[in-house]
């Protein structure tokens, strides 16, 4: 009885780890899925962005982008940060990595074309320290679904 009681214990075990390796492998194949579409639509959006100059019409998000160039840059998952306001740079492009494997291969959790340059502006919170206040509201622009 004690041999049938720890066969079962094991069995249970081992459903449990191929259910949550099989959670583990859909969930990354979806963010996979969702980082592909995201490069493609950079590459889509790349040959606007490089038309871009000083005196191009000014556009801060992915609505005005899409009227001005008829792009239709359309994310799937969270909003992308599309503007023309990067300092050194006359243009930006970002959005957030999903997978595990682009973050592993980018060594960060968002990416940014051609460079992030917006400048730090230093913001202090007693309870949290200080952080970088631009790329804060960055991030939460990248980390939510679009607001239309």
């Amino acid at each position: 009885m004690k041999e049938k009681i720890k066969k079962i214990i094991k069995n249970k075990y081992i459903k449990i780890i191929s259910l949550m390796l099989l959670w583990f492998i859909l969930r990354e194949s979806y963010a996979i899925y969702v980082d592909m579409y995201n490069f493609r639509q950079l590459e889509k959006a790349k040959p606007y962005l490089e038309t871009i100059d000083e005196n191009t019409k000014d556009f801060y998000n992915l609505k005005e982008f899409n009227e001005i160039y008829n792009a239709w840059i359309k994310p799937i998952k969270n909003c992308y940060s599309i503007n023309k306001n990067n300092w050194k740079y006359i243009y930006k492009f970002w959005f957030k990595l999903e997978s595990l494997i682009y973050i592993y291969i980018y060594k960060k959790n968002y990416f940014v074309f051609p460079w992030y340059d917006t400048p730090y502006i230093n913001w202090c919170e007693s309870w949290i320290g200080c952080f970088d206040k631009n790329k804060e509201i960055f991030e939460i622009v990248i980390s939510n679904p679009c607001k239309e």
